[in-house]
C-alpha cells in the first residue's frame, strides 16, 4: 500500500523526493511513515490514498488507517485482493502520480529484485511482505508483488501473492510465480509498451 500513499503524496505537492524514493525504490517503512504523516491524520491520510485507488481503476479497496498490528504501518494492513492490486496496477499510467510512482517500480534495489524483478525482463514492481492478515493465511507470513513485466514490447500486469512460514521462503516462492507466468502469459492481446505512453 506504500504505492497509493506514495501517489497521494505526489498528488499534495508536498512529497519529499528523498523519502518518495526510499519508500518505492528500498520498501523503506520510515520514509513511508513521512509521507503518511504528511498527508494529515490518518483519516485524511487514508482518504487521500484511496482516492489515488479510486482514479487508477480501484473501486473496492480501502486503505486502512488503524495501526492493527502493534510494530507494523497502518497503510500495510490494508486488505486488498490480486485482482483488485492487477486493476490498480493497470490504471497507474493514467494519472501523473501513477506514472512517477512507476518510474520509481522500475528503480527497486538489488536486494528486493526477486519475483517480477527476478525474470530477466523489464519490470516494474512493488513487493510487501509480513505477518499474514489476510484471509486464508492462516496469520503465516504473506509475500506479494504487483506491477508489469514487459514481454515482446508489450506491458503485462501481474500481481502475486504467497503464505508460508517466512519471508525468504516467499521471495523463492514469488520467483518460481513470477516465472511461470511469463513462460505462460499471452502477450498478443496487450496494448504495446509504445501505445501505452
Amino acid at each position: 500500500a506504500k504505492v497509493p500513499v506514495a501517489m497521494a503524496a505526489i498528488a499534495r505537492s508536498g512529497a519529499s523526493r528523498a523519502d518518495l524514493s526510499a519508500a518505492i525504490t528500498a520498501s523503506d517503512n520510515a520514509a513511508a511513515e513521512r509521507l503518511w504523516s504528511s498527508l494529515g491524520s490518518p483519516d485524511v491520510a487514508a482518504s487521500a490514498a484511496n482516492e489515488q485507488l479510486r482514479s487508477s481503476g480501484d473501486q473496492n479497496t480501502t486503505i486502512e488507517s488503524r495501526r492493527l498490528r502493534s510494530g507494523f504501518t497502518a497503510f500495510g494492513q490494508t486488505s486488498w485482493s490480486l485482482a483488485d492490486q492487477a486493476r490498480f496496477v493497470a490504471g497507474m499510467g493514467c494519472t501523473g502520480p501513477g506514472r512517477e510512482v512507476l518510474d520509481l517500480m522500475g528503480e527497486v534495489i538489488a536486494g528486493q529484485r526477486w519475483g517480477l524483478g527476478d525474470t530477466g525482463l523489464p519490470a516494474r514492481f512493488k513487493g510487501g511482505w509480513g505477518p499474514g492478515t489476510q484471509p486464508g493465511s492462516g496469520g503465516a507470513w504473506l509475500d506479494r508483488q504487483m506491477g508489469t513485466i514487459e514481454i515482446d514490447g508489450r506491458p503485462v500486469v501481474l500481481a502475486i501473492a504467497t503464505s508460508g512460514t517466512d519471508h525468504a521462503s516467499g521471495t523463492v516462492t514469488l520467483t518460481k510465480l513470477a516465472a511461470w507466468a511469463t513462460d505462460h502469459v499471452d502477450s498478443s492481446s496487450a496494448p504495446s509498451a509504445r501505445a501505452q505512453g
